[in-house]
């Protein structure tokens, strides 16, 4: 009997032991397009569909908040060169879909914050042409 009982707590605990050592992050949401969101030929500054403006006012880079010149952060989106950088080495995307601390990204001058994200996706895609 005690052998029985012996055998099944091993047994649960194996279980227990499985199931707590699963990868539990939640995944990440899929971008979700609107109609009205045009993420087709996006640039940093020239051309008619351009990412300067909401990196300016969304990730404070026009300031020395979040991502200015001289800012706490640490990184200077107030250039192409800095922000280019956290593309290239990977913080940029994880900032805004990976794993990283999630940086907000909140209605502000009239942007719809469900395109901003379609947005910079699609920018990082095509690897944030100039």
């Amino acid at each position: 009997m005690k052998t029985k009982f012996f055998v099944g707590l091993l047994f649960f605990s194996a279980i227990v032991v499985i199931n707590s050592c699963e990868n539990k992050q939640a995944a990440v949401a899929p971008v979700m397009v609107s109609n009205s969101c045009d993420t087709t030929n996006l640039t940093y500054s020239s051309g008619s569909n351009t990412m300067q403006a909401i990196i300016n006012v969304q990730c404070g880079a026009t300031m020395r908040s979040c991502h200015g010149s001289g800012s706490i952060s640490g990184y200077d989106y107030s250039t192409y060169a800095g922000i280019y950088s956290n593309y290239q080495n990977g913080l940029l995307y994880g900032a805004l879909f990976g794993n990283l601390p999630r940086m907000p990204l909140t209605a502000q001058s009239g942007w719809d914050p469900s395109c901003m994200l379609p947005k910079f996706k699609a920018w990082m895609d095509a690897g944030c042409p100039q």
